[in-house]
């Protein structure tokens, strides 16, 4: 009997847990190359064929974007500038978007930056041996 309520909580407990999400695959996704970082749109349904435009200094320029058929439909623009945070997309059917960019994070940018390469720890290294002897000697 104790088994059998044993099991009985194994099954409730598992019959219990939330839903995991299921992510819906983009059917479409545009992909906004700046000099510096990368703007992802991804779109849950195709886009009309059209002209598309981005906001920039407050006017509407118009984008030549390039497509590639498949699953997700794949866009691409380069912009000859660096990027901001984020910037509004408009699509052909005059739908906003709000895109912020893809980039690395603060930390990954601090780690970036703490990181030298190897000739540079080499002759760090030998002006700390250098100070070392230097205050040894005296």
């Amino acid at each position: 009997m104790r088994w059998l309520l044993a099991l009985l909580l194994v099954l409730t407990g598992y019959g219990c847990r939330k839903p995991e999400p299921v992510v819906a695959t983009p059917q479409a996704r545009l992909m906004v190359r700046f000099l510096d970082q990368d703007a992802v749109l991804d779109l849950a349904a195709r886009p009309p064929d059209g002209a598309w435009r981005w906001m920039n200094a407050g006017l509407w320029e118009s984008l030549d974007v390039r497509w590639k058929e498949g699953v997700p439909r794949l866009g691409a623009v380069v912009v000859g500038r660096t990027a901001p945070d984020w910037l509004l997309l408009e699509d052909p059917a005059e739908g906003i978007h709000r895109v912020v960019m893809r980039g690395p994070g603060p930390e990954e940018l601090a780690r970036r930056n703490e990181q030298m390469d190897p000739d540079e720890r080499e002759a760090l290294a030998f002006l700390g041996l250098l100070w070392a002897l230097a205050w040894g000697r005296h």
